[in-house]
């Protein structure tokens, strides 16, 4: 086990010797609805790494095990996890994903790259930075100290009230927002069903790492990506028989109208949709 720690630490510390460093760190707190209910109950803790040209958000306890599946040392580190957690019953112990995507921004080469997890697939598309066309209004508030100011957008789909602070001369901020002339501290759409609020900040000389086996992530196109994820929500268990050789019980269920539903456990794009509604 020593050993293989060792290889491990060894690589991650190859992997940050060759990354930018960022200038400030910020914690958020992401807010989405369940898509089993479509009720707004779930919570998901990212960080912010930024510097005036490049930044990444991420979840740190996602990272945490992407880092160590992406190397065979670290698998091993994982699989013994898993077993000694499943032995001494202590299952609730085991590191477990918390928000599966990734953004990563590069102003020097114009690009932002998004990851994420359909099913059982990783996917990435790539975007252009600044494209969001922003109204500021004259409303401020204090968040975390800093007098913040309010501006406004249409984007992918919905309408989005940001509060940003120009204390903090660095263009960017939570998910896909940057653009403002200061750090985004809060972010809320319409209806609220998503929010990022930060809970805290602070300087750093951290590395902005590349996201750990980005090479396994399919290049795809934006709209690809939301129709290809709305599909797996709405025949999840099909989807899983096609791919697993017809090993999934499914148990029939019907909506309160008679139709068989039994192919999705979760609600459908009526009753509540993705960040961005416009595939």
């Amino acid at each position: 086990m020593k050993t293989i720690l060792t290889a491990l630490t060894v690589c991650l510390a190859a992997i940050a010797s060759s990354a930018q460093t960022a200038d400030i760190e910020v914690s958020y707190m992401a807010h989405s609805p369940n898509m089993k209910n479509g009720k707004p109950e779930v919570t998901n803790q990212y960080i912010l790494l930024s510097n005036p040209t490049d930044s990444k958000f991420y979840s740190p306890r996602t990272e945490y095990i992407d880092s160590l599946n992406s190397t065979p040392e670290g698998k091993a580190v994982y699989q013994e996890m898993a077993r000694s957690a499943y032995f001494s019953g202590k299952m609730k112990e085991m590191p477990k994903r918390d928000g599966k995507y990734y953004v990563t921004k590069n102003l020097s080469d114009n690009k932002l790259k998004y990851y994420d997890v359909v099913g059982l697939s990783n996917y990435s598309y790539e975007e252009t930075p600044g494209q969001l066309q922003w109204t500021i209004g004259d409303v401020s508030k204090e968040i975390l100290g800093y007098e913040c100011i309010a501006a406004e957008t249409d984007y992918h789909g919905r309408h989005w009230t940001v509060w940003f602070a120009p204390e903090i001369p660095i263009q960017n901020g939570p998910w896909k927002f940057d653009g403002l002339p200061g750090l985004i501290l809060e972010a809320e759409c319409d209806g609220g069903l998503y929010r990022f609020i930060a809970t805290g900040i602070q300087q750093t000389t951290r590395p902005i790492t590349p996201v750990f086996g980005a090479d396994s992530y399919e290049l795809t196109e934006r709209k690809v990506m939301l129709k290809e994820q709305r599909d797996f929500l709405d025949n999840t268990l099909n989807r899983l028989n096609a791919q697993f050789g017809g090993r999934v019980s499914i148990q029939k269920v019907k909506d309160k109208d008679g139709n068989d539903i039994s192919g999705s456990i979760f609600v459908s794009r009526e009753v509540v949709d993705f960040i961005e509604t416009d595939y």
